[in-house]
């Protein structure tokens, strides 16, 4: 479902991203609170969250990088640049490592080392051949393996943590959107119904994803998520390379190989270390 988020978020790209992003957190809230509250560990997880302000403080940094996160993406389907966004993506099981290793003092063996090496190689000559600094794809791949990391150190479950980091945000992204709608023209109930509904279903696109490969993680081994999450920036590349007919030049393809050497090599290590 990740995979498939730049063909929701081109539905959108006739307006403002940060529009997008508003309703994006705003209908979050409802369904959050709905799943939250359905589920009676999450519900229990919600609350012990709330007494610990260590916690509190450690989600307010969290949901400032998953903000981040989520509008880079927006604009970056916005200027047409998901190629870009899909090589962060793809970084992001390598960066994990680094910070697993750094933070929590985790082994890595050698095949992740020979990972680690062959995916920053790809990504050095991916960002040297180009004609700019791929600064979207970078943002959105640090952001979300930085929220990773931060959210592992974290006792709030998936859900129920980006429940709480909504709600902390939620004052400051009500005066936005209060600023917002005075100074800029808006979309929702002003373009059609198709997109508004398109806005009010953004809650739903971007918690239900999150709470299906948080029930996966407990079904499935931790090897086949590891590996099967690499499926969702390749979906995304192949979706802005063929569906959208970005431009990859043969230097950028170089890099991404670099990286798919990186990615196979780290997932040969986790079946190996089963």
């Amino acid at each position: 479902m990740w995979g498939c988020f730049p063909l929701y978020w081109a539905l959108l790209n006739h307006v403002n991203p940060s529009e997008v992003l508003i309703h994006r957190m705003l209908w979050a809230v409802p369904v959050l609170f709905f799943l939250v509250h359905f589920k009676t560990s999450w519900k229990s997880n919600f609350k012990r969250s709330l007494s610990s302000k260590k916690e509190l403080v450690l989600l307010l940094i969290t949901a400032i990088l998953i903000t981040i996160n989520w509008g880079g993406y927006i604009f970056a389907v916005n200027l047409g640049r998901v190629v870009e966004a899909s090589m962060g993506y793809f970084l992001s099981p390598v960066i994990n490592m680094i910070g697993g290793y750094i933070f929590f003092h985790e082994r890595i063996s050698r095949l992740k080392q020979l990972a680690v090496f062959f995916a920053t190689i790809g990504a050095l000559y991916y960002v040297l051949s180009g004609d700019s600094f791929p600064w979207l794809g970078f943002v959105v791949g640090f952001t979300f393996s930085a929220y990773g990391i931060a959210r592992k150190a974290m006792s709030s479950s998936a859900v129920p943590g980006l429940y709480i980091e909504t709600l902390i945000l939620l004052p400051f992204f009500l005066i936005f959107t209060a600023w917002f709608y005075s100074n800029y023209d808006v979309a929702f109930l002003n373009v059609g119904i198709s997109t508004d509904i398109l806005l009010i279903l953004a809650g739903a696109v971007t918690v239900v994803p999150l709470a299906l490969f948080t029930a996966g993680t407990k079904l499935l081994p931790l090897t086949t998520v590891g590996i099967l999450f690499l499926i969702t920036p390749t979906i995304q590349f192949l979706i802005g390379y063929y569906l959208q007919n970005e431009a990859v030049n043969s230097n950028q393809l170089i890099g991404f190989v670099g990286v798919w050497a990186g990615l196979i090599i780290y997932s040969y290590a986790l079946v190996k270390n089963k």
